[in-house]
């Protein structure tokens, strides 16, 4: 048993790992939520995002289910914080457009609610874009792995004489 600083005892077996990679992913997930509110904030030139806003925003990530009609949230099944960021900076001339002609550059929940549903609208090309990207860090990988058993591997020849006539 290890004791953590959340004043538990975890098994070391199993449950210390699980412990550890859940609280890896919650500094992650945490870290995402902050690059998203920020960039929010300064697009929308706001000091503070109004919980409406915020609440549709967590709810998206955390996904819905529907089982015999009821609506049942999820934990993390749905698009990452990092995923809408990615999104948000898609959709971004298209937002800056809205808020000026559309929306009149007001500033409450309805219009950011507007611009949330915008960038629902990108979430599909941002993840399209990123596994992508991560499929071309793969073939980089691969691509380094192979050239290196390739220098490895490769050995010329050495001849004994220098003489043009042996090749003659």
């Amino acid at each position: 048993m290890k004791y953590e600083e959340d004043k538990r005892y975890y098994h070391l077996e199993y449950c210390h790992d699980k412990y550890l990679k859940l609280k890896a992913e919650s500094v992650k997930e945490s870290q995402e939520w902050d690059k998203l509110y920020q960039y929010i904030i300064s697009l929308h030139d706001i000091i503070l995002l109004p919980k409406g806003n915020i609440t549709r925003l967590k709810d998206m990530r955390a996904g819905y289910e529907n089982k015999n009609g009821n609506r049942i949230r999820k934990w993390r099944a749905g698009p990452d914080f990092g995923l809408m960021l990615d999104a948000y900076v898609l959709a971004e001339d298209s937002i800056k457009w809205n808020l000026a002609n559309t929306l009149d550059g007001s500033n409450d929940v309805r219009e950011i609610n507007y611009c949330i549903s915008i960038m629902i609208g990108k979430l599909n090309e941002a993840f399209v874009r990123r596994r992508n990207r991560e499929r071309q860090v793969q073939e980089q990988k691969l691509n380094k792995e192979v050239t290196i058993i390739e220098e490895i591997s490769y050995t010329p020849k050495k001849t004994n004489s220098n003489d043009i006539s042996d090749f003659l």
